[in-house]
């Protein structure tokens, strides 16, 4: 899963809503498993929505096209079942 917000929207909840959407999506409609996220390690906000979403660390890497440091979630679709 990813997002991109423009600027002039962030701080109003946008980016949890949407996620958590595609997320009832992808769990209700398609029966997938498992959702996996990235998140470049110095985006706090995109972090802070896969925390709250309940996503759990996977792991910590380096994106090859930029070198930035990253990272690896994952969110199984029997949480809470």
């Amino acid at each position: 899963m990813g997002f991109v917000l423009a600027r002039a929207h962030w701080g109003h909840g946008l980016g949890s809503e949407a996620a958590r959407e595609v997320l009832r999506h992808a769990f209700e409609t398609l029966a997938l498993e498992q959702v996996t996220a990235e998140a470049a390690a110095r985006n706090f906000a995109s972090l802070r929505i896969l925390a709250k979403l309940g996503f759990k660390h996977i792991e910590s890497f380096i994106d090859e096209s930029d070198g930035e440091r990253c990272e690896r979630f994952a969110l199984d679709g029997d949480i809470g079942s």
